[in-house]
């Protein structure tokens, strides 16, 4: 560590020098404390060494690869949040689902039983709520200074169709329409949303299964084109070179 923290003593002076030589080099690892009592032979040791290194250093460039590897990363960078946010709606998306099936399960349990009101109804939702607990909390709150207009005031902060269905219909059953039929949809509604939700699972797993097996033959595709394709388009252009060369040559 020592003699390399010497080298780069002498490196400094040097680094972009492209005319720089041993002969230069040599003086200046003279002057070191660390070669003081060194033979010239060390000396002459450490010049080329240190020669070796400068043009090591002298000759480092920015690469084709680097350049599109930088723009690479600098495109995932920029990109990645907004991604990241499309993954997050999608995953929104799926928890919605997932909750208004539920809201409607507790429905469904709920229109059954005798002297059961929207209020208790909007109660056990906001229970059982997570995504929609803000605007069902805030509908519980208001419900007491009119029904009718908390229920719209939720349907307004609700953009998710399916939730804005089943405040319609408890606005329905608020205007003294029984329960059981203001929900009396709700049945085939469940069974909709339960077949679309079975259909995007199965497109999901069929998607992932053709993401793996593009995993899966990657390595080996890689592996054929490296070392066979690769090489005989290379060995095929180096002969054609070759051969226009000859016969350039002989003309």
């Amino acid at each position: 560590m020592e003699v390399t923290e010497q080298d780069n003593i002498v490196l400094d002076q040097f680094r972009g020098d492209l005319d720089a030589t041993v002969e230069q080099i040599r003086p200046v690892v003279e002057r070191l404390d660390y070669y003081e009592e060194a033979n010239d032979e060390e000396i002459d040791t450490a010049a080329e060494r240190i020669y070796e290194k400068l043009q090591i250093i002298n000759s480092e460039y920015m690469q084709w690869f680097e350049l599109f590897l930088a723009c690479v990363f600098s495109v995932v960078a920029y990109m990645g949040p907004i991604w990241l946010l499309y993954f997050q709606v999608k995953m929104r998306q799926l928890e919605m689902e997932d909750e208004v099936m539920q809201f409607q399960t507790i429905i469904m349990m709920l229109m059954r039983i005798e002297r059961v009101n929207v209020e208790i109804i909007l109660e056990w939702l906001e229970r059982y709520s997570n995504i929609f607990k803000p605007q069902i909390t805030k509908c519980v709150n208001n419900y007491e200074a009119g029904a009718w207009e908390a229920l719209e005031a939720m349907k307004e902060d609700v953009s998710y169709l399916p939730l804005i269905r089943i405040i319609e219909s408890m606005q329905a059953a608020v205007e003294k329409i029984p329960i059981k039929d203001a929900f009396d949809e709700l049945d085939s509604e469940r069974d909709y949303y339960q077949e679309k939700r079975k259909e995007s699972n199965e497109r999901l797993i069929k998607r992932k299964g053709m993401i793996g097996k593009a995993i899966g033959f990657a390595p080996m595709v890689c592996m054929f084109v490296g070392y066979l394709i690769v090489p005989l388009v290379f060995i095929g252009l180096t002969s054609m070179t070759s051969s226009f060369e000859s016969m350039t040559s002989t003309t």
